[in-house]
């Protein structure tokens, strides 16, 4: 078996490289399967979200190359959808519409700045700060609080499929030292939010978008332990905006992985979720 990887992204959003360029990497990779899940359109503009205009496009093009790379790996079809109330959801028609193989539901954005600009967990540092401090008064558990409060809002009303990179809310607390992560109602927080993903069946991600760069994971090896009692299903994605991200600190959070005790990871296979086991002699793949 080879590495899978459900979350990434191209230049429909911002991603760097055309759908068939990570496809391509993928097979070099020897990888069983990739899913494409482009950020999904939101109705404002933003730096990294695909403009509405080009979402039939998108799909077709990931139709097309489904039917161009069968045989060789399995290309799936799916967004990255945001959750803002009374705006956008995983649930929302065009993403319905969209005949999607899975949906990654994410909250980026949190609340408004004083000019009306939605303000996002994950935007530059200065931005952050700016944000934080225009939208929660600088208060920092506030923000957290209600970070986890969308995303349980998302499971409860809106229930992806995966949920994308679930404590990314503390992003910036390695560099800006906002909060205690074990804060006795940081990790109430954290655990209310996984209880629920357990009910609703959701898939948590091991997001390695920023391991080589800071060693963060989404969510961190802090919260293996609570995921594994609770016997969530879990993937191990990259969050790719370049082909050469695709498996991007795989063999090291597969060990990590291992050694929390987990022995088996989630895939797509013939329409189905379904356990594959978490091999060690597997780890090294690609």
């Amino acid at each position: 078996m080879g590495w899978t990887n459900y979350h990434g992204h191209c230049n429909y959003c911002d991603g760097q490289g055309h759908i068939e360029d990570y496809i391509v990497k993928a097979i070099e990779l020897k990888m069983e399967a990739i899913g494409i899940s482009s950020h999904a359109p939101v109705p404002f503009a933003t730096d990294w979200n695909m403009p509405a205009a080009n979402l039939d496009s998108y799909l077709r093009e990931v139709e097309a190359a489904k039917e161009k790379f069968k045989g060789q790996i399995k290309v799936f079809k799916s967004l990255e959808a945001d959750y803002i109330p009374g705006l956008v959801s995983p649930k929302d028609a065009l993403i319905q519409r969209a005949d999607l193989d899975y949906v990654v539901g994410s909250v980026h954005f949190i609340g408004q700045m004083k000019d009306g600009t939605h303000w996002s967990v994950d935007a530059p540092v200065e931005e952050f700060k700016q944000g934080l401090e225009e939208t929660f008064g600088g208060d920092i558990q506030q923000a957290v609080v209600r970070y986890y409060e969308l995303q349980r809002e998302m499971i409860e009303q809106a229930t992806p499929t995966i949920i994308g990179h679930m404590d990314k809310v503390k992003m910036h607390n390695l560099s800006l030292s906002l909060l205690d992560e074990n804060a006795s109602w940081y990790i109430e927080e954290v655990n209310k939010t996984l209880q629920l993903i357990k009910e609703k069946d959701v898939i948590v991600e091991i997001n390695t978008k920023a391991f080589f760069r800071n060693g963060h994971l989404f969510p961190g090896p802090e919260h293996f332990a609570q995921i594994k009692k609770l016997n969530i299903p879990i993937t191990i994605n990259s969050d790719a905006h370049h082909p050469d991200k695709l498996i991007n600190g795989f063999d090291e959070v597969a060990q990590l992985l291992l050694k929390a005790g987990f022995t088996h990871t989630t895939e797509l296979i013939d329409g189905e979720w379904q356990p594959v086991e978490l091999r060690p002699e597997v780890v090294n793949v690609g």
